[in-house]
């Protein structure tokens, strides 16, 4: 794990290849994009499967997204683009309680859709699936789970970015749904886990340049409200230990605290 600060410091080294986007990203004019995962919900807690299934924000998710608020405020996107599920709309209010911004609500910022595992905890999936569950851990989508695959979700989402006709934008959405925007943006194959799952209200931000997108920073999290900036100041006015940073993981490994009950793939735990 690594700190770093938000801003203008050099770029996480992860870009699409080449210069060259896939077709998925056609159509996409907008040039800065922050990708902020809900806060704490109250399976979150308890590591159940969530998917399209909509539980609140618990304790611990709305001081999350307070805090992290805070520091998202000081560099104010142009628009907020929330999906409509609870526990990132409710994680967005928390942002426009101290900007004044239009907000969106996107329902193909949606997490994606999890069939027969929607609402089960990992030990009921591993018992219940045993063989679509050893799929999903050795990164394969499991087979005959139901509900959307990876292309579809990823198709779903680039046409709510091909639609954003402003130069920053805030997307308040899900850890499969975020994992899905960066990699696809940077043109990653979906058979590697390239980059560790952003935490409960962490987020990444990428840029558009002449080349390609860069991901700039990925998984920032603000520490504690003790860390906060002070009002007026600039990121790159800050110290390295204010925002806590995941750095890239070429294997997708991560501890389990930064996992907090999610996982790598598209399965989307406690998302």
């Amino acid at each position: 794990m690594s700190s770093t600060a938000i801003g203008d410091g050099p770029p996480v080294e992860a870009s699409a290849r080449d210069g060259a986007v896939d077709g998925a990203v056609e159509g996409v004019s907008v040039q800065r994009v922050v990708v902020w995962r809900h806060g704490q919900t109250t399976w979150n807690a308890i590591g159940r499967f969530q998917g399209q299934a909509d539980p609140p924000l618990d304790r611990v998710g709305q001081e999350q997204s307070r805090v992290a608020a805070g520091y998202l405020a000081v560099d104010p996107p142009d628009l907020i683009l929330t999906s409509d599920l609870q526990r990132a709309a409710s994680t967005a209010q928390a942002l426009t309680r101290l900007i004044e911004r239009p907000v969106r609500i996107e329902p193909r910022l949606r997490e994606i859709e999890l069939g027969a595992w929607q609402g089960l905890t990992r030990d009921e999936v591993a018992a219940t699936y045993p063989e679509q569950y050893a799929d999903w851990l050795d990164g394969r989508p499991p087979v005959d789970r139901g509900g959307e695959s990876r292309a579809q979700l990823d198709a779903r989402v680039m046409a709510a970015l091909a639609d954003i006709e402003v130069d920053h934008v805030l997307l308040v959405t899900h850890g499969g749904t975020a994992r899905s925007i960066i990699e696809t943006l940077l043109g990653l194959s979906h058979a590697g886990r390239w980059l560790a799952v952003l935490g409960n209200c962490q987020w990444s931000e990428l840029q558009r340049y002449p080349g390609g997108w860069q991901l700039r920073a990925h998984n920032l999290a603000a520490p504690s409200e003790t860390m906060l900036r002070p009002a007026g100041l600039r990121p790159d006015q800050v110290g390295d230990a204010d925002v806590v940073a995941d750095g890239l993981l070429p294997d997708g490994s991560t501890d389990d605290t930064a996992l907090d009950d999610t996982a790598l793939d598209d399965a989307g735990v406690g998302r």
